[in-house]
Parts: C-alpha cells; structure tokens; sequence
C-alpha cells in the first residue's frame, strides 16, 4: 500500500473524529461519493471526482407487494461468460448513517449486460434485458419478466 493522502486533497489531512459515513452518488455522475459525520465538527462531503473511465449502472427500485423502495432486494446483472454480480438494497452500513438505496454496480470495460435480475424481499424473481449502461435505470416490481434460473440453488443468491 502507499499512503496518498497527502496527494488526495486537504481534507484527507483533516484530524477529525468521525461518527460515520454516508457512500452514495451525491451528485448523480454514475460513482459514488461519501458524507463523513464528524464529532463537534462540520460533515465533510468527499465527491469522487476522478471521472467515470469505466462502465456503471445505478438501479432505483420501486416496491410494490414489496416495500416502496424495495429494501432488502438482491439484484444482479447478468453479463456473457461472467458470473453474476450481486448487490442488495440497503442503507445500513455505518454509524448513525444510512446510504443510499439506489443500487450501484461498476462494470469495468465491458458495456453489455444480457440481464438485471432482482429478487424482491416479497419473494417474486424478476429479470429485465435490454438495458444500457452509464445511466440510472429505475425497475419497478412486477413490469419485468419472471425469472426461476437460480432459484433452484438458494446458495447462489447472496442474502
């Protein structure tokens, strides 16, 4: 590892006693960027802005027999020869912080999915295809088409 801090900015030089820590993308550029709590101190907001130089893709879900946001969904993107990449909907993650629920993969070089799954905490399974990367998609339950390919081997969906 090598220290960089000194390079990172003045915040990253900051001795400050932080309580938590928010990631999401603040600023709705496709990466994401974190909100430090700090104690008897100013939040500091860290917006990432190294540019996006690979693929991404953020999801919003809307809940319908689930909840509205659709919290505690598993959703994947399917790409050709790769194992899926899982994700779950939530805000925990810290202290007295909660993050954003949009759910946000990086996707390196390739830009072609052949499919979002998302498995809904009401219990139904549901794949989209066609869709493009670098840009927020929103899945609304019940408007994809019923998915049953992993639901045979519970073991391959991550709780």
């Amino acid at each position: 590892f090598t220290d960089i801090s000194a390079a990172s900015g003045p915040a990253m030089l900051l001795r400050e006693v932080s309580r938590g820590a928010v990631f999401g993308d603040i600023d709705n550029d496709g990466d994401v960027d974190i909100v430090v709590a700090n104690n008897n101190g100013p939040a500091r907001l860290l917006l990432n802005q190294v540019g996006n130089r690979l693929h991404w893709l953020v999801i919003k879900l809307e809940g319908v027999e689930s909840n509205r946001d659709g919290m505690g969904a598993r959703v994947a993107v399917l790409r050709e020869g790769i194992p899926p990449l899982w994700r779950r909907a939530h805000t925990d993650g810290s202290y007295a912080s909660a993050n954003d629920i949009r759910v946000h993969f990086g996707l390196g070089d390739s830009p072609i999915l052949t499919g979002i799954v998302v498995v809904w905490p009401s219990g139904q399974s549901e794949i989209w295809s066609g869709i493009a990367v670098d840009r927020f998609v929103t899945l609304r339950e019940g408007d994809g088409e019923p998915w049953s390919e992993l639901r045979t081997d519970a073991a391959n969906i991550p709780r």
